[in-house]
């Protein structure tokens, strides 16, 4: 996920710091880090659930995307944290 200006500004110097990674060539765009194949931001300790760590600061991205939905859902099977919904094609 990259972030914009208000995102930035909505986390605050100590959750960038601690979730977020600026690229090192121009434009240098800051994004949220990934730890493995998951968001930073999601706290592993609670096998099954994931909550988010910065949920009420979270991205713009982040927050276009709702919970339960077939894009939550894939990114999940994406980070290997659930199952997804299954896509066909019509055909």
């Amino acid at each position: 996920m990259h972030l914009l200006e208000p995102d930035e500004a909505r986390m605050g110097k100590r959750l960038l710091d601690l979730y977020t990674e600026v690229d090192d060539k121009p434009p240098w765009m800051r994004f949220v880090r990934n730890t493995g194949e998951r968001c930073a931001g999601l706290d592993v300790s609670s096998p099954g659930k994931y909550p988010c760590a910065v949920y009420e600061s979270r991205p713009e991205d982040c927050r276009i995307v709702e919970p339960g939905s077939p894009a939550c859902l894939e990114a999940r099977r994406l980070g290997h944290l659930g199952t997804s919904v299954e896509f066909r094609r019509r055909g």
